[in-house]
């Protein structure tokens, strides 16, 4: 697995600038040239500049995984026809029709299986499910709704918050097809999704994370 560290404009949440898949990936505007072409060397994946809701937090704003990707309904009209464009028929898209915008904060998802905020609506929860293509849950982490928050997953593994417990990770393995395993990220930050985005290939982690930090990470993700 190929890890960079890095940041964007001084910042270490990385998570919030950035999501990746196995197929391709959507990072802000924000990101230098150069830091672009570390990151598709990185995952191995295309990768394209987009912004969702004008603003720059794609990575706070959308989910997605190898079948397609779910956008919250503040997304303009432009910006809808640029990342259908980018992505091309192959993969799907979903506007989510929802209070929550911050969907990465409240889907914790890979290509075989989702945990959602519990309180989706069901219409909502149908976009999700059609558009990412997999069974989706409706559960929480630490007593959170906000599974996206605390955990960051690919096609091979979960890393979690510190303070999941063992019924909560054999769940989260079960329902997501994959080991998981628990760690931090930025020196310590326990919701490692915000300092992180990566598929089974690689990952863009914030420039403060510890060299243990790496190695927890690298274990999880590759599923080790």
């Amino acid at each position: 697995m190929n890890i960079i560290r890095t940041t964007v404009e001084g910042l270490t949440s990385l998570g919030a600038f950035g999501v990746a898949t196995d197929k391709f990936a959507i990072i802000s505007e924000l990101w230098s040239k150069k830091a672009e072409e570390a990151i598709t060397k990185a995952l191995e994946v295309p990768t394209h500049r987009l912004i969702v809701g004008d603003t720059s937090l794609v990575g706070i704003l959308a989910v997605a995984n190898s079948n397609g990707i779910i956008v919250p309904h503040i997304i303009g009209d432009r910006e809808t026809r640029k990342l259908q464009e980018a992505l091309g028929d192959n993969f799907k898209f979903g506007v989510v029709p929802s209070k929550f915008t911050c969907l990465s904060n409240c889907i914790l998802a890979n290509d075989k299986g989702a945990i959602i905020h519990e309180k989706f609506e069901p219409e909502a929860a149908t976009v999700i499910r059609d558009t990412l293509d997999v069974e989706i849950e409706r559960g929480n982490i630490i007593k959170s709704p906000l599974v996206g928050s605390h955990a960051i997953a690919t096609n091979r593994g979960v890393l979690v918050h510190p303070l999941t417990t063992e019924m909560e990770l054999t769940w989260l393995s079960e329902k997501l097809g994959v080991p998981g395993n628990i760690g931090t990220i930025n020196r310590g930050i326990p919701f490692v999704s915000i300092g992180c985005f990566a598929n089974s290939r690689g990952a863009v982690v914030g420039k403060e994370t510890t060299g243990p930090e790496l190695q927890r990470l690298y274990q999880a993700l590759r599923g080790m």
